[in-house]
């Protein structure tokens, strides 16, 4: 069977109002039960590295052996309970031979050692349930609160747990999706979970604060892709980068990276819904402007994140040292941001949520033209940017950076499609030739070398700019060494920002090669 549910963060302060909502009252009230778990991995995670949950769990005084595939939609996974009755069991992966997950799991576990299965993790849960009927089906509103557990005696670890699951009973994912929009997010401001207890409880287990960065991967459409098999790709292909790593940034500690490739993750997004979309196409267009706003909304933080971690930086501050060595090096402050506040909005919930349910919408009836016709926008934006590239010389700053952003959206688009024919190729099933996947291939490796030249001149001048604020503060508070530490940073910063402008300039004007 599949299950179809989302997951919410629940912060302190929603605890009593949400607890509330889910007892119920009069005839719809909730059921409550302790569930204990031992969750079985081995030491190297080979289960979960391929996106499978594996457990024992005691629901009241029934104990169930449950084995959980990935959930690539951000919503569905597949599930396979297997009733033990009271008597306190062992693990039996066997119980599972018979369904598809358990077909996975045990071409897996053939590659392995006998023995290589161990519980790693304890879950320790009161569960507050109960049905909720919508006009699309019925969901179970699952209120859990507890602890992960993990290692022994003086060695114990525990984390808390404090969710709300939203499960599909009977009916459409819509009912799931409705709830979770209506109540989740703009009753209670809850905040999307793609983090399972079972990835947190490893991590807790391992002694690891944040969950792995997820990659925005590069993606490349097939040639036989539809328009909407197209998108689909596109949208399962964002859910992890952007609302994974989300998740793990609402939760309070996360690494630059999760940010990075975040933004990564809705410019990829934002490029391939602009390429599919119509131009009356207007909920599609508007998936897109949230994923611009959103990237938007965090470049602050990213470009913060970005100056610290400027490869310039370190040598920066060592050449200060050898100018002055009696003097103190005082890295520059930057801006912080308060990411997780940005992301913990209705707004920006809500468009999560809408990204997850796209994948839901049922699949078209009719049959769809193929994707030949994304080639006409990607050269109506290569076209957008010839006079940008032939006035190169007279861009300010503002004007590359403009630039920039623009070269950047275009490679994500030529990388998308640089599988998918022409729309004049002709006949069904076409592939592209091997000249054209050559002209294409070098076409893209000229605009990603010019994007990320100019990236890094934009790094460079963002801290020039940085370093004049500095140094205009520090005058005006006539602090000498301050002023010192600015103007030093100046005169360091303007010959590698001349040498990287000379540099970007050859490598826009080689895009003129079309």
């Amino acid at each position: 069977m599949n299950e179809i549910e989302l997951r919410f963060q629940i912060p302190e302060s929603r605890w009593p109002e949400v607890r509330q909502w889910v007892a119920g009252s009069g005839a719809s009230t909730a059921t409550q039960e302790r569930l204990q778990a031992a969750y079985f991995d081995t030491p190297d995670r080979d289960l979960a590295r391929a996106g499978f949950a594996l457990r024992l769990r005691r629901e009241g005084e029934v104990w169930v052996q449950t084995l959980k595939g990935a959930a690539p939609d951000g919503m569905t996974r597949l599930e396979h309970n297997v009733p033990l009755g009271a008597d306190t069991p062992t693990l039996d992966v066997t119980r599972h031979a018979t369904h598809p997950a358990g077909l996975a799991l045990q071409t897996l576990l053939d590659t392995l050692p006998a023995d290589a299965l161990q519980a790693l993790f304890r879950t320790d849960i009161t569960r507050l349930s109960r049905a909720m009927e919508t006009p699309f089906g019925v969901v179970e509103l699952a209120l859990d609160h507890g602890a992960l557990l993990a290692g022994d005696g003086d060695a114990s670890r525990s984390t808390p747990v404090a969710e709300l699951e939203i499960e599909l009973k009977d009916g459409e994912p819509r009912a799931v999706l409705e709830v979770a929009r209506e109540w989740a997010i703009q009753h209670f401001g809850l905040s999307l979970e793609l983090r399972t207890k079972a990835l947190r409880g490893d991590l807790l287990a391992r002694e690891v604060a944040v969950a792995p960065v997820a990659p925005a991967s590069a993606l490349r459409w097939r040639a036989d892709l539809t328009p909407d098999q197209a998108l689909r790709a596109l949208l399962r292909a964002s859910i992890e980068p952007v609302i994974g790593n989300a998740s793990q940034i609402v939760a309070g500690r996360h690494l630059p990276e999760h940010l990075h490739q975040m933004r990564v993750g809705l410019r990829r997004l934002r490029a391939g819904l602009l390429l599919l979309a119509g131009d009356d196409d207007h909920a599609l267009l508007a998936l897109a402007a949230g994923a611009g706003q959103l990237s938007r909304q965090l470049t602050v933080a990213r470009d913060a994140d970005a100056q610290a971690e400027a490869p310039w930086q370190k040598a920066l501050r060592k050449a200060w040292r050898a100018e002055r060595p009696s003097a103190d090096v005082e890295p520059p402050s930057t801006p912080r941001v308060d990411v997780a506040a940005l992301l913990l909005t209705r707004e920006t919930q809500g468009w999560l949520l809408a990204l997850i349910g796209w994948l839901a919408r049922p699949k078209p009836d009719t049959a769809q033209a193929d994707l030949g016709h994304v080639h006409a926008r990607i050269d109506a934006w290569r076209a957008e940017l010839d006079g940008q590239i032939k006035r190169f010389e007279r861009l300010d700053a503002e004007g590359r950076h403009h630039l920039r952003r623009r070269l950047r959206r275009l490679r994500l688009a030529m990388e998308l499609a640089i599988a998918v024919p022409d729309a004049q190729s002709g006949s069904e099933g076409a592939k592209v030739s091997r000249k054209v996947s050559e002209a294409r291939g070098h076409r893209l490796a000229r605009v990603h070398a010019a994007a990320q030249q100019l990236g890094a001149l934009n790094d460079l001048e963002v801290g020039l700019t940085q370093a004049r604020e500095r140094l205009a503060l520090a005058i005006a508070a006539s602090d000498v060494s301050a002023a010192a530490q600015a103007g030093f940073a100046i005169g360091w910063l303007r010959p590698r920002q001349q040498r990287a402008l000379a540099k970007a300039a050859k490598l826009v004007a080689a895009l003129r090669k079309g």
